[in-house]
Parts: C-alpha cells; sequence; structure tokens
C-alpha cells in the first residue's frame, strides 16, 4: 500500500502513539499513557489498530510486582514494631510488663529486635545492643523498601539491590507479590517509513459545526477509512434461537390460516390418552415414560356424555364400526393428572369443541411436552413440539401432503420424502424423512395421518375428515446450526447464543 495513503488513513491517536515510538525506540502502554495524556483504554485501542495494521509490534512479558498489605501500610505510617520498640527503650520504657501496657505490638518487636540484634531481653528488662542504638539513628533496608512500596507498586528492576530483604518481608506478610502482563509497543520498518508521511497538521474524523464556522477544515487533513480493515465482532441482543424458531412457525401457520390452541401442560390423562383411543394399558401409559402429578393426584373429567362415547369406543367400538379394544375403562385412570406427553392433548379439545357452524377448521399449536426418558444426546425429558390439524368434510390426505411440504420448505429442508408408516390414531399414517448428507441416509422427522373414526367420532358426534400431524422441529433447528447433541440446545451457553445467526427463512 502506498504510504502516504496508508498514513492519510491513521486516527489521531494512532499518529501520536507512532511519533512517540519514534522518538524513544520503544514504550510500554503504560509510558505511552503518561507521555500522551491518554487513558489505558485509548492507548490500549489505538496500538491495536496499529499492529492490526502491521506498523506496530508489541511484545507480551510477565513482570513480578510488589505492594504493601494491609499490614505493610499500617507500618508505612506507624513506623516497624522494632523501630518503634528501640526508641521506646532509648527514652527509658524498658520494662517488660509497662511496655506490654504501653506497646500492644510488644510481642512482634521483642521477635524482630532479638533477631537483628539489636537487643536482648534480661532480668524482664529490654537492653539495647550497639547494633539496636546504631539503628534508632538511621533508616533500615526494611524501612526502606515499605517507603518506597508506599507511592506505588514497584518491579524487581525498580527495586535493584533492596531485593536481598523482599523475601523477608514477603514471609512477614508485610508485602504482596502479583504478576502483571506488560505490554511493550515498537514500531516496525513499515511503521517508520511512515513517519514522514505523519505531518503535523490537524486530522478531522468527523466534520463538526465548528469546523465549518472557523473554516478550519480548508487547512485540516480528512482521515481516510479503510473498509478493508478488519473490525471488531459485534454481537446484537437477540432472543434464544429456539425462541425465534417458535416465533418464526407461529407466523407461518397463521399466515395460512389456522388459529393457535393453548392449553395447560398438566393435562388429565383422559385428553393426553384416552380422547385419542390408546387403551388404558398401553406401556406408553406407564410411569417409565410419563410424568404422573403427586399434587394434583386427579381432575373432573369432562362432560358425562362425551366421556360415555369415549368409554364405549375403548370397549366395544361405540357406533364407530370398531370392535374397540375390549377391556372394561376405568374413569380413575381417565382421571389421572400428567404432564402432557404431546400437544395432541390440544387438537382432541380442540375438536370436542367444534359445531358443524364452525367447519371447515384449521388449528396448529407450539408448547412444551414432557417425557420421562434418560437424558443424553439424542433425549431430553423436555422438548418443544408443534401439532397441526384441519377438520372439514371435503379435505383429503392429498391436502395434508400439501401442507406438510410447504412446512418442511418453509423451515429449510431441501430434500425430504413422504412414506406409508403406522401410528395407533391415525389411518391413513404417513412418516415424513429427511435426508442427511453426512450420513447419506433418510432420518425419520415426524409422523401424520387422518384421525381415525374412534378418534373423531366420540369428540365431534359424527365422521368428519381429520387431518393431523404433530412435527417437532428439534432435529431441524439442531443441523442448521449445526448442534449434534440435543441438550445443547435448550443450554443458555453464552458463546453458542453469541455466534448463533438469526433464525431467517
Amino acid at each position: 500500500m502506498d504510504p502516504k495513503l496508508l498514513a492519510s488513513s491513521l486516527h489521531e491517536n494512532e499518529r501520536r502513539i507512532m511519533r512517540v515510538l519514534n522518538e524513544r525506540g520503544a514504550a510500554t502502554f503504560e509510558e505511552l499513557s503518561l507521555a500522551l495524556d491518554l487513558n489505558r483504554d485509548a492507548v490500549e485501542k489505538a496500538c491495536a489498530w496499529a499492529e492490526s495494521k502491521g506498523m506496530i509490534e508489541v511484545e507480551r512479558r510477565s513482570r513480578r510486582f510488589y505492594q504493601l498489605s494491609d499490614e505493610g501500610a499500617l507500618y508505612a505510617e506507624e513506623g516497624l514494631p522494632e523501630k518503634r520498640l528501640v526508641r521506646l527503650v532509648m527514652e527509658g520504657f524498658n520494662e517488660v510488663e509497662a511496655l506490654k501496657e504501653l506497646f500492644p505490638q510488644i510481642n512482634i518487636a521483642l521477635i524482630w529486635v532479638r533477631r537483628n540484634g539489636w537487643a536482648d531481653v534480661k532480668n524482664g528488662r529490654v537492653e539495647l545492643t550497639e547494633e539496636g542504638v546504631e539503628a534508632s539513628a538511621r533508616e533500615t533496608v526494611d524501612e526502606r523498601i515499605i517507603k518506597r512500596l508506599s507511592l506505588s507498586p514497584a518491579g524487581e528492576e525498580e527495586m535493584g539491590d533492596l531485593m536481598d530483604r523482599v523475601s523477608l518481608l514477603l514471609r512477614r506478610g508485610l508485602i504482596q507479590r502479583s504478576e502483571r502482563v506488560e505490554k511493550v509497543a515498537r514500531l516496525t520498518e513499515l511503521g517508520a517509513s511512515l513517519i514522514p508521511f505523519l505531518e503535523e497538521v490537524e486530522v478531522i474524523a468527523q466534520l463538526t459545526p465548528e469546523h465549518l464556522r472557523t473554516r478550519s477544515w480548508t487547512k485540516a487533513t480528512f482521515q481516510r477509512y479503510d473498509v478493508r480493515l478488519p473490525a471488531p465482532r459485534i454481537y446484537p441482543g437477540k432472543r434464544h434461537f429456539v425462541s425465534q424458531v417458535i416465533d418464526y412457525i407461529r407466523r407461518f401457520w397463521v399466515e395460512l390460516g389456522f388459529r393457535e390452541m393453548k392449553g395447560p401442560i398438566v393435562e388429565l390423562a383422559f385428553w393426553n390418552f384416552d380422547a385419542l383411543f390408546q387403551p388404558q394399558d398401553h406401556p406408553a401409559r406407564d410411569l417409565a415414560d410419563t410424568f404422573y402429578m403427586k399434587t394434583p393426584r386427579s381432575g373432573r373429567l369432562p362432560d358425562p356424555e362425551l366421556v360415555r362415547r369415549v368409554k364405549e369406543t375403548h370397549e366395544n367400538g361405540w357406533t364407530t364400526g370398531s370392535t374397540g379394544w375390549g377391556y372394561s375403562w376405568d374413569p380413575e385412570l381417565a382421571r389421572r393428572c400428567c404432564l402432557r406427553t404431546h400437544t395432541t392433548s390440544l387438537s382432541a379439545l380442540a375438536i370436542s369443541k367444534l359445531r358443524e357452524e364452525d367447519l371447515p377448521a384449521k388449528f396448529f399449536s407450539v408448547g412444551r411436552v414432557f417425557r420421562n426418558e434418560t437424558i443424553d444426546w439424542n433425549h431430553l425429558i423436555e422438548f418443544y413440539q408443534t401439532d397441526g390439524i384441519v377438520v372439514g368434510d371435503g379435505v383429503t390426505f392429498r391436502h395434508m401432503l400439501g401442507y406438510l411440504k410447504e412446512y418442511l420448505e418453509r423451515m429449510g429442508v431441501e430434500r425430504f420424502r413422504f412414506r406409508p408408516g403406522y401410528f395407533p390414531y391415525t389411518e391413513m399414517s404417513l412418516e415424513a424423512e429427511i435426508w442427511v448428507e453426512e450420513k447419506q441416509s433418510w432420518m425419520e422427522l415426524f409422523g401424520a395421518g387422518m384421525f381415525r373414526p374412534e378418534v373423531v367420532k366420540p369428540l365431534f358426534g359424527r365422521e368428519v375428515p381429520v387431518l393431523a400431524w404433530g412435527p417437532g422441529f428439534d432435529r431441524i433447528v439442531m443441523r442448521h446450526y449445526g448442534i449434534n447433541d440435543l441438550r445443547r440446545l435448550y443450554s443458555n451457553d453464552l458463546g453458542q447464543l453469541r455466534e448463533a445467526k438469526i433464525w431467517l427463512r
């Protein structure tokens, strides 16, 4: 790049830092901050810009610093206990018992006057040695260290010949040691080549009314901006990507004329299982798969006539043309409360509330469901599911294929297929599969079908075609965001949330 052109794109702080480095050869960030009267953040930022452009190089080295502890700071004000004891003895206070009342730190002081050879204790009296008398009249090395560190923390090189006593004061707990990374900046060959082009003129980064009023812009240089330079990553505030997907799915079905079904997550077994023609001895209803509530343990069944129709359908098929399941249906089991295992319970409830004048009708739901699963990379006890139903005399299986095709395409799935399937409460039934390129195989995504008469007729009062589907979206979202563990899909990992792209389709 042309040096003159590059120089014209520099920020004013970069220019000032380069001039100082040209004069000094090298400088720490602290020295730059003092020389330019800039705060440390401004120096850090300007040096980062200059380093990214290759104009300076920054050496990072670890330095050991020393500073006073709280006890050391106290002695910096009051004096070391051993020196204070020497002065008291020279003033005539040499009885140990008397000194204990006069001088609370007598025990510490006695240890160090004897260790330094300044005094002895004989017959309960403190007697100074020649070294003690001499020490009273001069500043000791320990005092010099404490005095120096009371001004500011210092590195080893600044302490010089005082370092011999530093280890002793560390053991006494009067000073503390810390590690600090120091940054030293110096010009590169490229940076040195730019110095002649750093004119001593005002560089305007932002034009202000003051520039226009005084016409100072006519004598200034306008800063150039290089859009090719690396910029810091900015993470805007956004909702969790799963919440974004849920909102997107809601908008999708509403745009197709569907109404949303909502309901409680604590549901009667009647709506969760019985209304969907699932027998009461079905394995999925066991505690192994379902969370049953302790409180409330049971709830109130709906309209007795509706309950009667469901009961007879289970026992003998009622008037549906089915033989039913051939067992004695227990209303107590139907009253049990559980955490809903699917949002299809909302579909059953919605059908039971429909009247003839409501047809045709279209509903969808998006909500949390709960399964008593062992948590691993592919299973959770709580996740989201979306359901949909279309009720009307004119609807066909082909209509359902159209809805599901549109749903998958709008969710970003490029390659998928439908194949025949079996589910307890739908006939005809299908399974949707998507192609997994990495595995070179098809993966099951969700099931769908037309509700059986044993489901629809007890709820609505007559047979009417009902298209029903219950696609989950976890696997689609995981593939979109490159997540291979279902647990991470609902985690609050800040790194993952920052890096996750906004869901746009």
